[in-house]
């Protein structure tokens, strides 16, 4: 059976982004692809709950790639989410996008752990921010979204065993790469 996210991509771009995550992360319907595709979802219900527009295709990008940075394949060394930044960033020249576009997608993924809002960034990267706290909180922080909207995300793709497969991708940063983390949280 094919995983959501199959179903979720219909552009070049996004076919490339889905195709660097799984490679990266080795595997189809994994912990991190779900996570990612929950935080799309949540994207798309934070805008629907501010009436917003999103670019759909920079967004699921964005989604896709946002923890890309944590994985040895595509590591330099560096903080996490700018080597996730950067890889989005790659991936929107290659695609031909204009540079406000390419700009959402790298933001969205280098900000998605900021502690500050960064609507003045763009309405995408604001959104990644809120669903990534969304998603990690397990709807604790549920940024003006019910419990019902964020049980339907959960249902679409489950959450089983998110955490240990968190603590799978990120332990290896704290042994690694620990003073890169505080980064993660910039303003």
């Amino acid at each position: 059976m094919p995983a959501l996210t199959d179903s979720l991509v219909t552009t070049d771009a996004e076919t490339r982004a889905l195709a660097a995550l799984r490679d990266a992360s080795g595997e189809t319907d994994g912990v991190m692809e779900r996570h990612c595709v929950r935080c799309f979802l949540l994207c798309e219900k934070l805008a629907e709950r501010e009436g917003r527009e999103l670019d759909r295709e920079v967004t699921l990008c964005a989604a896709l790639l946002h923890d890309i940075g944590v994985y040895p394949s595509v590591t330099h060394g560096g903080v996490y989410t700018e080597e996730g930044a950067a890889v989005a960033r790659e991936l929107a020249v290659a695609a031909g996008w204009d540079e406000r576009r390419t700009a959402l997608c790298a933001d969205a993924c280098a900000y998605h752990h900021s502690v500050r809002p960064k609507r003045d960034y763009g309405f995408e990267v604001e959104a990644m921010r809120l669903a990534d706290r969304i998603e990690v909180s397990g709807g604790l922080f549920k940024s003006g979204l019910t419990r019902e909207q964020i049980r339907e995300v959960n249902s679409a793709a489950p959450r089983d065993g998110f955490y240990a497969g968190l603590l799978h991708v990120v332990w290896p940063l704290v042994r690694t790469r620990p003073r890169t983390l505080p980064s993660v949280f910039k303003p």
